[in-house]
C-alpha cells in the first residue's frame, strides 16, 4: 500500500514529459518545413532567373549585326519599371537590328519586372579594359539584392551608364555570400 502511495501523480509526470518530448519534435518538423518552403521559393527564383536570362541570350545571338549593341540596350532598361515606355515593338513591323535589340531589352526587362527582378548585362568578372575581345555577361536580380546604377554626363552632354554588379559577383568569379542573384556568360 505504500508503495501505491508513492506512485500516485508518477503516471502524470511521464505523460507531461512525453508531451513535451512530442513539442520539441514538432517544432523541429515546423522549422524544416520552413525551410523546405524557402529552399523552394529560392529553386523558383532561380529557375524563372534562368528562363529570362536564356531568352535573351538567344535573341543576341540571332541578331549578330547588333551584338555590340546589347549591353547599352539592356542596362538602358535595367532600372524597368511599370511607367517605362515601350519602344517600337518589332512583333509585326520590320525592325532594323538596333531596334530589335532595344525591342528585346525591354521584353527581358518587362519580364524580369513580373517577377521582382532587375536585369542587367556588363563585363564578366575578370575581364580588363585591355582585352580585345569582351566577354559579357547577363546578371539578374532579385529580393534585396540590387544592382548599382552609376550615371555620368560628359562635357559634351552624353551620358554613360555603368552597372554594379559587386552586389551578386565577386571580381574572381564567385557569388556574393547571401546574394539573391544569378550570372550567365552571353557571349
Amino acid at each position: 500500500m505504500n508503495r501505491m502511495k508513492m506512485q500516485k501523480g508518477v503516471g502524470m509526470v511521464e505523460v507531461l514529459v512525453a508531451l513535451l518530448v512530442l513539442a520539441l519534435g514538432v517544432l523541429g518538423y515546423v522549422a524544416l518545413q520552413l525551410r523546405a518552403v524557402d529552399a523552394s521559393a529560392e529553386a523558383l527564383s532561380k529557375s524563372q532567373a534562368m528562363l529570362i536570362m536564356r531568352g535573351l541570350a538567344e535573341d543576341i545571338r540571332s541578331n549578330p549585326q547588333a551584338f555590340a549593341e546589347y549591353p547599352v540596350r539592356v542596362r538602358e532598361y535595367s532600372n524597368y519599371s511599370a511607367d517605362t515606355a515601350e519602344p517600337s515593338t518589332c512583333m509585326n513591323t520590320a525592325c532594323t537590328a538596333v531596334n530589335m535589340a532595344t525591342f528585346d531589352a525591354y521584353q527581358a526587362a518587362k519580364n524580369a519586372h513580373q517577377y521582382g527582378m532587375k536585369i542587367t548585362m556588363e563585363n564578366c568578372p575578370g575581364v580588363t579594359p585591355a582585352m580585345a575581345l569582351r566577354r559579357q555577361c547577363l546578371f539578374i536580380f532579385w529580393g534585396k539584392t540590387e544592382p548599382k546604377r552609376t550615371t555620368v554626363t560628359a562635357e559634351d552632354g552624353t551620358e554613360t551608364t555603368t552597372i554594379d554588379a559587386s552586389e551578386c559577383m565577386q571580381g574572381n568569379g564567385t557569388y556574393v555570400d547571401g546574394a539573391s542573384c544569378l550570372m550567365m556568360e552571353a557571349y
